[in-house]
């Protein structure tokens, strides 16, 4: 769309309440200043800064024109009604996220007061067991050096009538009292208890109560081998590079998907590729999740996690089935002058004085440029370089010397981009062939014709 013609349509728009007669002829008028100062060779962009913005010239035409009408009376009442609801709800969005941090900060000191209550019932632990693991090795020495001493006895040929290994009655009655408290009466006989049997009682009591400690602290590992817990390390970091990765990936997913919500609210209304990539952000977040769950040993709802999967690839599924669909209802148009029209640019150059001095034409284009060579006897020691392009699509350089001239024709991106989203807004796409076409005609006197060098 050409500016003045958007500046004009901005206008009408603005110039609401105003009845069609006035609207008319206001909007005839601006065309009018327009067209003039156009002839007197200013460019669009300088005549436009000139009359202002076409919110404000409408204001004035209102003004002008007599009392605001009872439409705009009503706009601005619907806005002082709306503002002030957004401000209602303003303020409680905030109460709710007050609310919210509150809760939050609630939850992390019980959970932080939770973590330190297990490390110390897991410290205590780690003391039972090195307490109980000290009592068997003295258990053990203890036992050894009272069998030392009653060998001793023996070979002395010392007679006692006490049986042999009485010292170990204590832990015989010991055994007794823990049987007997769980209802087991079993009558033990001092003189055929022998220390081996003894032994291992005890150290069968040890382990038990060392299996239980280690049950119970089984979340910190104690008997992990080095082995395991390299690859336990490796496989985490791993996990945690793969979730960085994904991260990387869902943060430009959903830009570009918010990108396509604010170009459906601008008027392309292509939905089926936004409900695509609403999809598609919201299955990379899942994976995100699964994958942290499987790093830090959580349990994962297998049902659950293959339920969203496929209910994702079904949404991204339809969006690009209706998207594909809404493309190929768009129409290509060959015909580009029902919308775009060429412009013109005309310059003259005086030759160099010396009649053996020649004359360079440089252009630089990014497509094949087509030459016309036209001859004009009135020309003496002058050449014309007339430019046909189109505005939409080409922006115009020139660099003049004395004995050299560079033309330069380089595409504007940011404008054809801007062409393209209008045109799929109507639901059309022009020639891209045709827009990009354009003309070069050099008028130039017979004589002087060998004088000039064309450089592409």
């Amino acid at each position: 769309m050409k500016k003045d013609k958007k500046f004009l349509s901005e206008l009408e728009s603005n110039l609401e309440g105003v009845s069609s007669k006035n609207k008319k002829k206001i909007i005839e008028k601006y065309d009018l200043l327009i067209k003039n100062e156009k002839e007197n060779g200013k460019k669009i962009t300088v005549i436009l800064k000139e009359i202002g913005k076409p919110k404000e010239i409408a204001e004035k035409e209102k003004a002008l024109l007599g009392k605001e009408p009872l439409t705009l009376r009503i706009k601005e009442k619907a806005k002082k009604i709306s503002s002030s609801a957004k401000e209602s709800i303003n303020k409680a969005k905030k109460n709710l996220k007050k609310k919210k941090k509150e809760k939050e900060k609630a939850v992390k000191n019980k959970i932080e007061v939770d973590k330190s209550k297990i490390k110390e019932e897991k410290k205590k632990l780690k003391e039972e067991k090195k307490a109980l693991k000290k009592k068997l090795r003295e258990e053990k020495k203890e036992l050894k050096n009272k069998i030392k001493e009653e060998n001793k006895k023996k070979k002395d040929g010392e007679k006692d009538k006490k049986p042999l290994f009485s010292f170990l009655t204590k832990d015989i009655s010991f055994k007794k009292k823990k049987e007997e408290k769980e209802g087991i009466l079993v009558p033990y006989e001092e003189e055929k208890a022998s220390p081996s049997e003894i032994v291992s009682d005890i150290k069968e009591e040890i382990q038990e109560e060392i299996s239980e400690v280690s049950e119970i602290v089984s979340e910190k590992r104690l008997f992990e081998s080095k082995k395991d817990r390299r690859k336990r390390i490796f496989f985490k970091t791993i996990g945690v590079i793969i979730t960085i990765l994904l991260m990387v990936i869902w943060f430009w997913a959903a830009t570009i998907f918010i990108a396509s919500l604010f170009a459906y609210l601008d008027g392309i209304k292509f939905i089926g590729f936004c409900i695509a990539l609403g999809g598609l952000t919201f299955l990379l977040l899942w994976i995100i999740v699964m994958v942290n769950r499987a790093v830090f040993r959580k349990k994962n709802n297998l049902v659950l996690n293959l339920v969203v999967s496929f209910v994702c690839l079904g949404i991204i599924g339809f969006g690009i089935v209706h998207g594909m669909k809404q493309v190929s209802e768009i129409k290509t148009v060959k015909d580009v002058s029902t919308k775009y029209s060429m412009t013109t640019k005309l310059s003259t150059y005086t030759l160099p004085s010396e009649p053996n001095e020649k004359f360079t034409i440089t252009f630089n284009s990014n497509y094949n440029t087509q030459y016309n060579i036209k001859h004009d006897n009135t020309l003496k020691n002058k050449i014309r370089i007339e430019v046909k392009y189109y505005e939409c699509y080409y922006d115009y350089y020139m660099k003049q010397t004395s004995n050299s001239t560079y033309i330069s024709l380089k595409l504007d991106d940011r404008d054809r981009l801007s062409v393209y989203i209008d045109d799929l807004k109507e639901g059309l796409v022009f020639d891209n062939d045709e827009l990009s076409r354009y003309s070069v005609r050099i008028t130039v006197n017979p004589k002087d014709e060998g004088r000039l060098i064309i450089q592409n």
